[in-house]
């Protein structure tokens, strides 16, 4: 029994989901309402070399009514990334240097809210 100790000592539970590193909110910086994605939202991720784009919808139909807008991007993969957000009708969000960190079973999620401005809007 030597050979397992320590098998069922954790009290952590891992899933068998991968995780994003990051996940964004898409809302409406004026409104603060969420943002359908009808005529394509992309998230941009960016470390380094590595790049991971992700535009939604995705094919197969419309975005479902009331469900809010996630972009999700870099899938099991700690680093420091820049993202971009990017919508037609509105000016480009960007910020930088958004440290992902490697957890006990995977990444640590980072969740942020895109507040996108408007042209019009902008000051």
């Amino acid at each position: 029994m030597s050979a397992c100790k320590g098998l069922f000592d954790s009290t952590t539970v891992c899933t068998l989901g991968a995780s994003a590193a990051i996940r964004v909110f898409v809302r409406d910086a004026a409104s603060d309402a969420l943002i359908p994605p009808d005529g394509g939202t992309t998230l941009i991720l960016r470390d380094g070399a590595f790049v991971d784009s992700t535009t939604w919808p995705r094919a197969g139909g419309p975005w479902p009514e009331g469900v809010p807008l996630t972009s999700y991007g870099a899938i099991e993969r700690p680093g420091t990334y820049d993202v971009t957000v990017r919508h037609p009708g509105y000016a480009e969000w960007n910020t930088t240097g958004i440290r992902v960190r490697e957890g006990e079973c995977g990444v640590r999620t980072v969740t942020l809210t895109a507040r996108l401005q408007s042209p019009a809007a902008a000051p």
